[in-house]
């Protein structure tokens, strides 16, 4: 086949693939009732939050009655929703963690297993001071650590041979990433605050489940974001147990748009993104001290990785206090906020906001119970409509549940 012939030959395939994707009839619950169409009318919402103090009633038509959001910030937007979940409804999600089992949180670094361990050279003089192997130690265990356990460290090893507190090219010979992980793990073992994340969690999942209380606060979200309940039953339901200095350091909860990288499943946990159109974070109880969400980089005119571990944004355990926005618990409150803005093109999926990066500031009284709801959805539209439709169909016509391999 000639050049020509093929490129006009992929055209041809590129534009029957295009007229498939878009004239996909898909039926959806909104806020309208059901609507069915092409798979154009199908698109994200994102709440209107106006300007900070702005204040919106919407009716959800249960028991709740209503839902009421302020607007606490726009860069990035975060909304608050004062009794978004009765008082009946926060214990009963707490019992359910409870009766479920809650394993210890683990976190997962984004980067490949290949470029996790890198040295923090900031000024690029071949040799590591205590904070640069700090931010190196940060960056590749998900471990914070202070000045004097890296000299605590450096004593009892013996890896800083001339103790003048910098590690040289030499002395990095005398020790592996491996050996590194192993004195760090011990440290976390006897200190555990100093991990990243310190809390017990479980795993509920809407799709799977019968239960007529999920099933209410499922239609409540929906009809509050504005976005069809076949998506809201497509994500994620975390329950968050947090104990005395309980906390989890600044992060994203979605990564950057990669197409070359698949979004990440129940089924793929490796080689992939984590996909999250949106979070919804509920408070189950009421916290006697500490426990805020915070975002230590709202309203920054600039964001930079690299000046935010410097500074040591990432460390909420230490400097929860400085940042900028903050949201204390309350029980049946729930925070809202946009990981991704729209992309204008298809209405699906598009680049990540990075002034959303947050987290839990530590507990110093008390005890702190969340619930994370993430809707989900990845960058490939049509792939997720499918989805969405089976679901509708499921509904309508009592077919069999959606297999962990198809979601």
């Amino acid at each position: 086949m000639r050049t020509r012939d093929r490129c006009l030959f992929t055209l041809h395939i590129a534009a029957v693939l295009i007229f498939s994707a878009y004239s996909l009839d898909i039926c959806v619950t909104d806020n309208s009732g059901v609507r069915c169409g092409d798979g154009n009318h199908v698109r994200l919402t994102r709440i209107q939050g106006n300007e900070v103090g702005h204040v919106q009633k919407i009716d959800t038509n249960d028991t709740q009655g209503s839902v009421t959001l302020t607007t606490l910030n726009t860069k990035p937007l975060v909304i608050e929703a004062e009794s978004f979940l009765s008082p009946e409804e926060c214990d009963y999600f707490v019992q359910m963690a409870k009766d479920e089992g809650l394993k210890e949180s683990e976190t997962v670094l984004n980067q490949p297993e290949n470029q996790r361990f890198v040295l923090r050279d900031h000024d690029g003089n071949k040799k590591l001071s205590v904070r640069e192997m700090r931010h190196t130690i940060q960056g590749s265990f998900d471990v914070f650590l202070e000045d004097e356990d890296i000299l605590k460290l450096y004593k009892e090893t013996g890896w800083d041979k001339n103790g003048d507190e910098l590690i040289t090219n030499g002395e990095l010979k005398s020790f592996t990433p491996m050996m590194l992980q192993a004195e760090i793990q011990k440290i976390v073992k006897a200190n555990p605050e100093k991990h990243s994340r310190m809390s017990k969690q479980v795993w509920l999942y809407p799709d799977r489940s019968k239960d007529k209380v999920f099933a209410e606060v499922q239609k409540r979200v929906a009809k509050v974001v504005g976005l069809p309940l076949e998506l809201i039953k497509l994500s994620d339901f975390q329950v968050v147990s947090y104990g005395i200095k309980g906390h989890y350091n600044a992060h994203w909860d979605s990564a950057r748009v990669e197409p070359k990288v698949p979004c990440c499943t129940r089924e793929r946990t490796k080689q992939c993104r984590i996909c999250r159109y949106m979070t919804i974070l509920f408070y189950l109880n009421d916290v006697e001290e500490g426990g805020e969400t915070a975002f230590p980089v709202a309203n920054n005119s600039t964001l930079d990785y690299q000046t935010m571990m410097e500074k040591d944004l990432v460390d909420l355990y230490r400097k929860c206090e400085e940042s900028p926005l903050k949201v204390s618990p309350a029980k049946g409150k729930a925070v809202i906020w946009y990981n991704h803005f729209v992309d204008d093109a298809n209405g699906w999926l598009g680049p990540l906001d990075e002034f959303t990066f947050h987290g839990g500031c530590p507990v110093k009284n008390g005890v702190k119970w969340i619930a994370n709801f993430w809707v989900k959805t990845t960058d490939h539209k049509i792939k997720d409509l499918k989805k969405m439709q089976k679901f509708y169909k499921a509904s309508t016509e009592k077919q069999p549940k959606m297999s962990k391999e198809e979601l």
